[in-house]
């Protein structure tokens, strides 16, 4: 893979992109994580959305349970 820029950036802008990049690598490297993506865009594709609600509640169970 290349990667270009096409504008110089300042070394602490340049480590954002870096940084972005490594963690994009990270997901696409995990297998376990792209079926999920897959799968949710799959859901998606289907309709079946969750509310802004639905996820703050699934959110706050999560939570409570790990304490």
């Amino acid at each position: 893979m290349l990667v270009t820029m096409a504008e110089t950036l300042a070394l602490a802008e340049a480590k954002v992109h870096l940084e972005a990049l490594e963690e994009t690598i990270a997901v696409l490297a995990d297998t376990d994580a792209v079926r999920q993506l897959i799968a949710s865009d799959a859901q998606l594709a289907r309709g079946e959305e969750e509310t802004e609600q639905e996820l703050a509640e699934a959110m706050q169970y999560r939570a409570a349970r790990e304490r």
